[in-house]
This record gives structure tokens, sequence and C-alpha cells, in this order.
């Protein structure tokens, strides 16, 4: 027994006294020749850390390659554009390292030290990085297309948009097309570019992208805000197609408010929409066709206006464009702003409410219009609707002497006022925004202070603030409460 372990002891350190095999130190296996294959070693305290730095070192020798195939590629005057393609390869490089095997791995006892040798196979990324500058390349003629298409009808905007996502899609072709320069056979890479040339589409390049980008900035730092907002409009008219559309109000940032700038967007907007062909209804109470609402805020020198088109089932569709500050000459921010904060919640326990008009949920009312209110609970409840105006005072409007049952059963859309009610909401002067502001709870709500006037609304007694906050406290004492509201803009 004493002479088989001597013997095996010899055996081993023959082993250790032989030394690493060759490929740690020489990069070469017969089995795995370097015009088939891009060979990696790596080394580390762990046969994880080995593996990583094996993975590194062939996307180094990629990315090596690559940069000399950039600069004989790339004239001095492209300098830039050199530089931005390659800052996409590291993405590039990770994709095309998916492919990477680790075929050798050794451990060297006297070092305590991992050595991992690992294979990329250059057919295999040849063919991976082939495929993505194909699909990549014709996404960015799409996308300059588009771009091309957008700035003949004027929406400068949506060019500028098109444009920039051709360049970034076409950045991401060259980069994965520098890849397969590398790692590709010469035959099987030529081959490919001769595929992509049969197949006879118009090769758009990005000298010829940048221009166009350049030329679209020239021509929005000239645009007026007549024009931009008209184009804003046309480009929202594509989106809205063959449905009709009401148009609602843009406020300010998240607030439920508008300043003077909201009255503009408005006006110039349905024009712009009317000259587009769509048809526009002064109501959909229904929700039949397309609500279009929005917000707009200040972005260092610019104004950016958000808009969102609300279709039939719930769908959202949103444009968002920006203009410079200075062409801008309504005042942004709502004057009242601070005396809404508090009428603009949302919320509750136990009951979902929602409210919304026959002009939907973001609604603007000319002169003489008459306004129908909607409002549903999920649970059988009590429920209030106070009208705070554009002078700052607050009505009750529902319950009132000519409807007086606030009862409201779960699951039910009541209309206010309805077809058979003896009242009417109509719209005049002072106009500016106002708010619907509805309250539910489970128990009674008792009548607010006030007195009656014109029409049989209580004009409640009190500052708005007030009037919201004790509102609040009687009904979140009971089993479910819920408030709501919906800016109203006149």
């Amino acid at each position: 027994m004493r002479k088989i372990c001597f013997f095996l002891m010899m055996l081993l350190g023959m082993g250790c006294a032989a030394g690493p095999p060759s490929w740690v130190t020489k990069r070469e296996v017969p089995e795995y020749p370097k015009s088939k294959y891009i060979i990696g070693i790596g080394s580390g305290p762990t046969l994880k850390v080995a593996q990583a730095g094996a993975r590194e070192d062939i996307a180094g020798q990629i990315k090596v390659q690559v940069k000399r195939t950039l600069e004989a590629r790339w004239s001095e005057t492209e300098e830039k554009l050199r530089e931005e393609v390659e800052g996409v390869v590291s993405s590039s490089v990770d994709m095309t390292l998916e492919g990477v095997e680790t075929v050798e791995q050794y451990y060297d006892r006297g070092e305590g030290r991992y050595y991992v040798m690992a294979v990329l196979s250059r057919s295999a990324a040849c063919r991976g990085a082939l495929g993505r500058f194909r699909s990549a390349a014709g996404q960015a003629r799409e996308y300059f297309s588009y771009g091309m298409e957008s700035r003949d009808r004027g929406d400068l905007q949506g060019a500028l948009e098109h444009f920039r996502k051709a360049k970034k899609t076409l950045l991401d072709a060259e980069g994965a097309r520098e890849i397969a320069q590398v790692v590709c056979p010469q035959a099987l890479f030529r081959a490919g570019e001769a595929f992509g040339e049969l197949e006879g589409k118009e090769k758009v390049s990005l000298a010829r992208i940048e221009e166009a980008i350049r030329e679209v900035q020239r021509e929005l730092e000239g645009a007026s805000l007549d024009g931009w907002t008209t184009a804003f409009g046309f480009a929202l008219a594509e989106r809205i197609g063959e449905m009709p559309a009401v148009v609602g109000a843009f406020t300010y940032r998240e607030t439920g408010v508008s300043g003077e700038f909201r009255r503009y967007l408005t006006r110039k907007m349905s024009s712009a929409l009317s000259q587009a062909g769509v048809t526009l209804r002064k109501k959909d109470p229904d929700h039949r066709g397309m609500w279009l609402s929005g917000k707009y805020w200040e972005d260092g020198e610019n104004v950016v206006v958000y808009a969102e088109l609300e279709g039939p089932g719930g769908e959202i569709t949103s444009l968002q464009r920006a203009i410079d500050k200075d062409k801008v000459s309504y005042a942004l921010e709502p004057t009242l702003l601070g005396e809404m904060e508090s009428l603009v919640g949302s919320g509750g326990k136990g009951i979902k409410l929602a409210l919304w008009t026959d002009k939907g949920r973001k609604p603007a009312y000319q002169e003489g219009e008459q306004m129908v209110v909607f409002l549903k609970a999920d649970r059988d409840c009590y429920v209030q609707l106070i009208y705070h105006d554009a002078e700052g005072r607050d009505f009750l409007i529902f319950p009132n002497k000519f409807r007086r049952d606030n009862f409201v059963k779960a699951g039910k859309v009541y209309e206010i006022p309805g077809p058979g009610d003896r009242f009417r909401f109509t719209v005049s002067p002072p106009f500016g925004t106002e708010v619907l502001k509805a309250f539910a709870s489970t128990e009674p709500i008792p009548t607010p202070q006030g007195r009656f006037v014109g029409g049989g609304l209580l004009l409640m007694s009190g500052p708005t603030r007030d009037i919201v906050e004790e509102l609040k406290r009687g009904i979140q004492a009971s089993a479910g409460w819920a408030e709501a509201s919906c800016t109203v803009n006149t």
C-alpha cells in the first residue's frame, strides 16, 4: 500500500512540474484555428473571474481591430461621426459575445489560479452581426423616410424626431457592420454586403441624416408659434385618423389648472385639426371618439407641450413637442394656482369615484354652452358635487332644489342634469379655470352652510380651502369615502 501511495504522489508531482498547458501562453490550439475562431485567455482566483477575463480578452481584441478599421474607413472630416460609431461598438460587442464558449480550463495549484480558454466562432458571430446590421439599417431607412414625409407636411418637430431615430438606429447598424468586418471571413463579409446591394434599397448615410437634422433645426429656429402649433395639430390629426374628436383643455404641469396659453392652444389646435380634415364635436358624452387634452410646462429655454388622445376603449396615444420660450407671448402659469391646489385632489378609502363631463375629463367650454356632468361609483354611496367658479365662489350644484336625492347605486352612471331635470348648467362670464369637485360617502353627507341663489343652487359660505377640509373631515369618518375632481376651462 505504501508503494502505491508513493507512486501516486510521484505522478502528481510530475503533473505539477510539467507546468501549464501550451494554450495558456501561446493562445494556439489545433482544434480552434485562428482563421475560424477568436481565442481569449483569462485567469483569476476563481473560475468565474477567469471566465469573465477570457470574455474580456475576446472583446478587447475585437474593439482594437474595430478601431483600426474605423480609422481607415472614416475621413478626418467625419471624426465626430466616427467617435459616435465607436460609442455604440461596445453594446454591439456585448451582443456578439453571446456566442462565446469556454473550451479549456486549468488550475495552477502553485499559484492558486484558474486559467480559462474561451472561443468565439467567427462564422456564428458574423451571421449575428450581419443580421443586426441589416435589421438596423432597414429601420434607419424607414425612420428617415418618415422624417422626410413629416417635413413635407410641415411637421418639423415630427421630422426631427424621426431623423434622430434614424441616426440612432443607423449608428447601431454601423456598429454591427464594423463588428462584422472584424469577425467575418472576408468572403462571407463581402457576400453579406453584396446581398444588401441586391435588395435594391436606397442607402442612407449618417452624413445625410446629420445634414437633414441640421436643416430642420434651422427651420425650427425660424418657425413662429402659429406655424409650430399648426404643425403640432396636423401631427395629432394623423393619430386621430377617421375618428371624430373633442378638444379639451391643456393645463399647467400636473396642476389641472391653466393659464392664458391654454386658450391659445385650444383655439389653434382646433383650427389645425379642422384644416387636417378631423371632424370636431362639441360634446361626446358616450366617448365614441377621441378626447384630446394635455399639459404644458417650462423646461429651461423651452416650453414643452404634451398632448394626449384617449380613445373609446381607454387607449392612450400621446405626442410631445417643444418650442423656444421666447416665442410664447402668453402667460403660462395660472394666476390662481395656489387657490386651486386644495380642489384638484382625488383619492379615498373603500370607494372608487369617477367624474367627467360631456366634453371629457379636461373640458373646455365657450360662453353659452351647456355642461353636463357624469359620475359613477363602485359602491352604493351619497354624493355631493361642488362647482368652484372663476370668481372663487363655491356652489353646491348637486343635490339641489330640483334634484334632492343624492344617493347613487354602485356601477350606475349618473347624468347631471339628466334629460328630465328642470335645470341646466350654462357657461357664462367670468371665464377662467373652474373646478368640479365630487365627494362620496357611505353615510349621508350634511348640507354645507350657505344661502340659496338663482337656479336653486347653494352658494357656500367661507374660503374654499376651509369648505373642502370640512367636507373631507366629515366623510373620512365613514366606512367608505372618496373625492374626485375635474378642471373646467371656460
